[in-house]
């Protein structure tokens, strides 16, 4: 079995698509909520039915387990990312400017959804087997996407080449990952789009070709 086919939770007996699909949306909304509060570990199925307005055991309709629940929201982060990556792909920029506007909506998407992003990043490890496995892909997947614009750029003379592609992308990740903190820790409120301008404007000028 895969981890996919692992994560996937069951549709209750005679529920509608769309009934089915709302309910997952509230019960994915509650669990990032009373996750991104306690931290998995701490947080019950208990509450997030409480959260939601069912019982307990209703909510075993949905999701098996607590961990397939946190496979769903991780999964969900991860496919949204994946959908500005091809977004982006689709502009037909060169390498750089399709990099620096990648960096602009991810970190954008990050900024809007700052309690996905901690769970994202806090509590993948939590997974076991094949959920934890195919997880852990995901995070492999984005630095190779990285990777590989920053070494098409480099080729293109767009990036500086006195620097090795992998320390490059690895400031790239590190800061786009960590975009997540400045809302708290700016001492001033900026706006989404100001400290993904921001971000971008600094990554441009680390790494530029001079």
């Amino acid at each position: 079995m895969t981890a996919t086919t692992a994560g996937r939770s069951r549709r209750p007996n005679g529920a509608a698509p769309t009934e089915r699909r709302n309910r997952d949306s509230a019960v994915i909304a509650a669990a990032i909520t009373v996750m991104s509060q306690k931290g998995y570990a701490a947080t019950s199925i208990q509450e997030v039915a409480d959260r939601v307005g069912v019982l307990k055991g209703s909510l075993y309709h949905y999701f098996r387990s607590k961990e397939e629940l946190l496979f769903r929201i991780l999964e969900e982060s991860h496919e949204q990312v994946v959908e500005i990556e091809h977004e982006v792909a689709a502009l037909d920029l060169s390498a750089f400017e399709e990099l620096l506007e990648y960096v602009r909506r991810s970190s954008t998407w990050y900024l809007s959804n700052i309690d996905r992003a901690n769970i994202f990043f806090s509590e993948r490890n939590q997974l076991t087997g094949d959920r934890l496995t195919e997880a852990q892909a995901w995070g492999r997947a984005f630095e190779k996407h990285i990777a590989k614009l920053l070494t098409s750029a480099q080729t293109d003379g767009d990036v500086r080449s006195d620097m090795d592609q992998r320390l490059l992308t690895r400031f790239v990740l590190g800061a786009l990952n960590n975009i997540r903190f400045w809302p708290s820790r700016s001492g001033k409120s900026f706006s989404n789009d100001e400290m993904a301008a921001a971000l971008v404007s600094l990554t441009r000028s680390a790494i530029a070709a001079p």
